[in-house]
């Protein structure tokens, strides 16, 4: 159990570490913690009503939820999939629609906080 946690957390930094590069709204705040080889690790913070662009993001990412809220996925094809997360909940997402490109919009009406960890 220690070593999923573990996993999940150093996922989600590499998400947020690979969506840093690409925050381009003035809502979103990007930290990266650690990058190597293996993984890179980042806090993303989302303003109400800040997005993310659509990017493909492959590989595995584990990701905790700082500060939870809702948010829409925008796909290219223009499905959107609403998401609702909880302060302290985990997210594995290594499922084919986790990795296709989408856009990430905080539709909710609080500050978004998350801390993911990729797998290269």
């Amino acid at each position: 159990m220690k070593k999923t946690i573990q996993l999940l957390i150093t996922t989600l930094f590499f998400t947020l570490a690979s969506t840093a590069v690409l925050a381009n709204d003035k809502g979103v705040d990007t930290k990266q913690i650690f990058s190597n080889d293996k993984a890179s690790g980042v806090i993303i913070t989302m303003q109400p009503g800040a997005s993310l662009p659509s990017v493909a993001r492959p590989g595995a990412r584990a990701v905790y939820f700082i500060k939870g809220g809702k948010l829409e996925r925008i796909y290219v094809d223009g499905k959107i999939v609403k998401k609702e997360y909880k302060d302290g909940e985990t997210a594995f997402l290594d499922k084919p629609e986790d990795q296709e490109a989408y856009a990430i919009k905080n539709v909710g009406k609080s500050v978004f906080k998350a801390y993911t960890v990729t797998i290269k």
